[in-house]
This record gives structure tokens, C-alpha cells and sequence, in this order.
């Protein structure tokens, strides 16, 4: 769908043409423009919607997703965090089968209702809060213009991490690597643990994280093995490619019937090569 909008006069005030000044003032257009753009494309599309014979919303109380009316296209505010925080009129609608009102704009946007913030701006806060500390993730996006708090920031990491699924995935290679990363860990209990990784081979090149675990230097790989042992059987056969350590072995020992053969040079120098079939 094509759509113009006309965002009418803005009026700033600039003190002088310095740099600093300009930008400064082309954030805060940025905000009005923003609010603008998303208040005016979604009752577009709303309208739209409205005059279609089935609707791409349904009541929630009876599911008629045919028959409704406008109640209002100015409702009370809601609040959204996309790239700061964005007021929205609220679009409100009644079913002509059991007069139960409700309102769409959410439905439109795919935002679940009372979330603040919608899951692309979460994924977008949480790339930023793991590649960075939570301060100066929040001093990152306060350069651009929107200011928003380190907590805001730390939550949407969690929420993000609550969402990645380990695991491998049969329709790539069947073959990976496994090694201790020597990170040391943060917030346990003794001293001399590591962050494990089991990344599996991509078809089309690169690798995949099949699976994180923490535990001792020399020890605690069966915790990273085990959760995938079911669907590693699943390819009958299964090349891991280690640096030789021991330990590793020892944990999948009687899991895996495998030989060995000598280090290749398209690996690290001294690397073993397990290789068979699943017990």
C-alpha cells in the first residue's frame, strides 16, 4: 500500500548553525515525525481494514472477525518504547454480534497488550546490552536522541536470552567442535570454572551454538553433551572435533563408540578427531 502523508509545519528553535545545535534539533523532529508517521499509517491501514469483508482481526469474545463498527479513532493514550517512548491514540472498535468493544491499535501493530515494549525494540536493546555494559549501552542510545535507563536495558536482555533455544539441528552438517573458552565466570560459587561451547557446522559455512554449559576446567562436559545426545542419534553418524582434551572424551565415553585418527592440518595443530557410530 501505497501512502502520503502530509506531517504539516514544524516549528524549532535553533540558537545558531553549529553542529551540535542542528543535530540536537533534528532528534527532537525525529521524535515528532516518529509519533506522526506511526498515528497516521496505522489508522490508514485501520480504515482500510475496516472496509474488508473479513477482517484481519477477530472480537475477542465471540472470534466474528466480519461484522464492526468504529467507536472511536481518538481513544485514551498508550504507551510504547520503540525508539524512546511514543504516545498512540488508541483506535477502538464494536462487533455488530455481541457489542463487545476493543481496541485494535496493538492488534495492528502485533504488540501484546500491556507490553511497553515491543519485542523488535527488545531485541534491539538486547544486542546492544550484551555487547556492552548496561551504563554505556544506555549512553549509546541516548547519543541518537532517546534516552533510556540501564534497567530498561538489562531487562530487555533477559527477556531476550529467556528466548534463544539451544540444540542441534538436523538439517545441518553432522559435525562440530567442542571446547572450554577459558572465560571464567562471574557470580558462582568456587573459583576455576569455565564457559563451555558446542558449536555445530553449518552446510552453507560458519557455525551454530548447539549448546552453552558452565563447569570445572577439567570437568562438567556431560551437562553440555547430554541435552543433545537424543537428537545427535539422529544422524547416525556424528565428526566432533576437539583440542585433545581429555575430559571431553570421558564424558561421552560410553555414549559414543569412536577411534581415533591423526591430527589434520585443517584443524589446530594436535587435534583428535572422534568420529562414529551412536551407541
Amino acid at each position: 500500500m501505497k501512502i502520503e502523508l502530509d506531517i504539516g509545519t514544524v516549528i524549532i528553535d535553533i540558537p545558531s548553525p553549529k553542529l551540535g545545535y542542528l543535530t540536537d534539533a533534528f532528534f527532537e523532529i525525529q521524535k515528532l515525525i516518529l509519533k506522526h508517521f506511526f498515528q497516521n499509517v496505522i489508522l490508514i491501514f485501520a480504515e482500510y481494514y475496516m472496509t474488508l469483508v473479513k477482517k484481519p482481526f477477530t472480537c475477542d469474545k465471540c472470534g466474528n472477525n466480519k461484522h464492526f463498527k468504529w467507536k472511536t479513532k481518538h481513544g485514551k493514550l498508550t504507551q510504547l518504547t520503540l525508539f524512546g517512548r511514543v504516545e498512540l491514540k488508541q483506535l477502538q472498535v464494536q462487533c455488530k454480534h455481541c457489542n463487545h468493544k476493543m481496541y485494535i491499535l496493538r492488534k495492528l501493530l502485533s504488540v501484546l497488550p500491556r507490553k511497553r515494549i515491543p519485542y523488535e525494540t527488545v531485541k534491539r536493546l538486547g544486542l546492544i546490552g550484551a555487547l556492552t555494559s548496561f551504563r554505556i549501552a544506555s549512553k549509546i542510545t541516548g547519543m541518537f536522541g532517546w534516552q533510556i535507563d540501564k534497567m530498561t536495558v538489562w531487562r530487555s536482555l533477559q527477556k531476550l536470552a529467556s528466548t534463544i533455544e539451544f540444540g542441534l539441528d538436523i538439517n545441518e552438517s553432522a559435525s562440530g567442535e567442542a571446547d572450554g573458552t577459558g572465560i571464567p565466570t562471574i557470580g558462582v560459587k568456587k573459583r576455576g570454572r569455565e564457559l563451555k561451547v558446542f558449536v555445530q557446522h553449518k552446510k552453507g559455512g560458519g557455525v551454530r551454538i548447539a549448546n552453552l554449559s558452565i563447569g570445572n576446567y577439567d570437568s562438567g562436559w556431560d551437562k553440555l553433551f547430554n541435552p543433545l545426545l537424543n537428537t545427535m542419534k539422529k544422524f547416525n553418524q556424528f565428526l566432533l572435533i576437539t583440542d585433545g582434551d581429555t575430559s571431553i572424551l570421558d564424558s561421552i565415553k560410553d555414549k559414543v563408540i569412536y577411534y581415533f585418527k591423526g591430527a589434520y592440518g585443517i584443524f589446530l595443530i594436535s587435534s583428535n578427531i572422534i568420529y562414529g557410530k551412536m551407541a
